[in-house]
């Protein structure tokens, strides 16, 4: 009996899937890093020698996000032309140089220069990785595979926001160059996906591949259905032209890209890119009687231990759901979070008796963004484009994407001084409102269906016009 079930799992799938996203976890790192070293940069004891001023410190904190949109624009047809496995071994590449330039830094410009080509090498991995996920997956599994993304993003942040406190600077970038190098290797034994091989014709590859990616109980039967169903796929989707200006000018892909662009810009915009950033310097505003390196610690294992309760429910309760709950706590936990901050600042009352109160609610508020607003849009965008203009699209609203997500962070620090802490966290739980709203009336439910099945539905409104995907 346990033969037989072991004989019908797809495991390659999930290997292929971890070893791939292996380089989320890298690049994740990136993300949180700033939360205890920045306190550290800015004090008189610099690890690199030159106190960075509070401008400087926003600069090595946003200039991460310039970086991605540099890379976004950089790499739109990079894509379709190297492949998947090719261009995540690049982006891993510029995540090794970026932590040299980190390590080796004596100047805020080596830094600036260091979080820029880390954004670069981020967004190619990010980027890649629905594409990837969605291309060797069955229709059953997408989901929970999907949800490997967040937990192995979550890893690497983790690793910011456990190890960081407890470790010197310089031996934090020699750990992070160690975990890229792991990364470049796990990269060298997944295989290309299908899709792509039969893009470039390269049919006999693409068998092989699908006969790694199916279980051990699979015959020849199955993977020559399997081989025919997505070389039609292929065949349709690159009957129609695959350029920039196909992309944005046919209105056929307008619906996607718009439904891409607002689950990206719930993202950006619920504050998570803030809250994994300045985690310790928003706890140490919070006067709170935990310390902020406990706190770090234990925010870190709520989101691991979230992101994996959630990605066993994903292909059961379906994306909507997820979402739509993802973005009400995440709005509570941010005007619940504003009020704490605007209450203590304006000293309307004592708030030491409850000073434990914003550790709950940013563990709160991290629980709710893994089991939705993070994992969601990457399991939805792979699933949105038809293989002519999936890479050139998902690059496209990056670069749209990518300086809002500056704006966000090179404005945080200055909102603080204008309005105070909580004006910023209730601007942050507004976005999260109108994610509901956004989620509720115009994203579909895709669990369970095949991309073809996707698309019929997203594009069904241009069906009597256009030779629908």
């Amino acid at each position: 009996m346990l033969q037989e079930i072991i004989s019908k799992w797809r495991y390659r799938q999930y290997l292929y899937c971890i070893s791939a996203l292996v380089s989320m976890a890298a690049s994740g790192i990136h993300g949180t890093w700033t939360s205890p070293f920045i306190p550290q940069l800015e004090s008189e004891d610099s690890p690199i020698g030159v106190q960075l001023t509070t401008i400087e410190s926003a600069l090595v904190v946003s200039l991460y996000s310039l970086g991605l949109f540099l890379g976004s624009v950089l790499t739109v047809p990079a894509y379709d032309t190297f492949g998947r496995k090719v261009m995540f071994i690049a982006g891993n590449i510029l995540n090794l140089i970026s932590w040299f330039f980190i390590l080796f830094a004596r100047t805020s410009i080596t830094l600036y220069i260091g979080r820029i080509i880390a954004g670069i090498g981020s967004i190619i991995c990010t980027q890649i990785s629905p594409m990837y996920i969605g291309e060797i997956s069955d229709n059953d599994n997408r989901g929970i595979l999907g949800f490997l993304y967040s937990i192995l993003n979550s890893c690497g942040s983790v690793i910011g926001l456990i190890i960081g406190p407890y470790v010197s600077y310089r031996a934090f970038a020699i750990m992070a160059i160690c975990t890229v190098l792991i990364a470049i290797v796990c990269l060298l034994l997944i295989p290309e996906t299908p899709y792509f091989l039969i893009k470039k014709h390269k049919y006999e590859e693409a068998e092989k591949v699908i006969w790694k990616l199916a279980s051990n109980a699979s015959d020849k039967e199955f993977v020559q259905k399997r081989l025919q169903e997505i070389t039609e796929s292929v065949q349709k989707d690159m009957s129609n032209k695959s350029s920039i200006n196909e992309v944005v000018c046919n209105g056929r892909y307008i619906k996607p890209m718009l439904l891409h662009f607002g689950l990206n810009l719930v993202y950006y915009m619920s504050g998570i890119a803030i809250i994994g950033s300045y985690l310790q310097t928003i706890l140490n505003a919070a006067e709170s009687t935990i310390s902020s390196n406990l706190s770090s610690l234990i925010f870190g294992i709520a989101s691991i231990i979230c992101v994996l309760i959630s990605g066993q429910v994903v292909d059961r309760w379906g994306r909507k759901p997820l979402l739509i709950i993802s973005c009400i706590f995440s709005a509570i936990s941010m005007f619940v979070l504003g009020a704490y901050f605007y209450i203590n600042e304006t000293k309307s009352f004592n708030m030491a008796p409850v000073s434990w109160l914003p550790l709950t609610i940013l563990v709160v508020f991290q629980i709710s963004i893994t089991i939705g607003i993070s994992p969601v849009p990457q399991v939805i965008i792979s699933e949105l484009y038809p293989m002519n203009v999936k890479g050139i699209a998902i690059g496209t609203v990056g670069a749209l994407l990518t300086p809002i997500a500056v704006l966000v962070q090179m404005t945080y620090e200055p909102l603080n001084e204008f309005w105070g802490l909580y004006g910023n966290f209730w601007l942050f739980g507004t976005c999260s409102v109108l994610g509901i709203f956004f989620t509720v009336f115009f994203i579909p439910e895709t669990k369970g269906k095949s991309f073809q099945e996707i698309q019929m539905e997203i594009y069904k409104d241009l069906a009597e016009t256009a030779d629908v995907k």
